[in-house]
């Protein structure tokens, strides 16, 4: 039996408060809306001001590309912290087992990007390591 071609509907994507938070992710290609989809791909918001708790991924490289506003990507463990800017535009792609994380530089206007994690179906199978304390919501 073949896959079939799918269209997901933004109203129809699952809305991710528990995952990254204070990130909102809608999750819209995944193993709960398509057949063995080998990707993820998510539609995210991150708040003004937000940021996400670090951490990096052990089973599948990540892909995002940043719809709206400026991110600080950093990148890499404490001792050798790296720390970019990402715009409207830009692509970002993080290796698996790369230590990673984003703010929002803008303290009045949400960020958006869609989000990908490549060779895995859903977010339970990118094996996903947290490298600091749970942030404050």
């Amino acid at each position: 039996m073949s896959r079939k071609a799918v269209i997901i509907r933004s109203k129809d994507k699952y809305i991710d408060k528990v995952y990254e938070p204070p990130l909102r992710i809608g999750r819209g290609i995944w193993s709960e809306s398509v057949e063995k989809p080998g990707m993820t791909m998510s539609f995210v918001v991150i708040p003004p001001g937000a940021r996400n708790q670090r951490h990096y991924h052990i089973h599948c490289d990540a892909g995002m590309h940043i719809l709206k506003g400026r991110l600080k990507v950093l990148l890499g463990p404490d001792y050798e912290l790296k720390e970019g800017i990402a715009e409207e535009g830009d692509f970002v792609f993080i290796p698996k087992g790369t230590i990673h994380g984003l703010i929002n530089l803008s303290d009045t206007e949400p960020a958006e990007m869609v989000s990908c994690y490549g060779g895995v179906g859903h977010k339970n199978e990118a094996g996903t390591v947290p490298v600091e304390p749970p942030l404050e919501k």
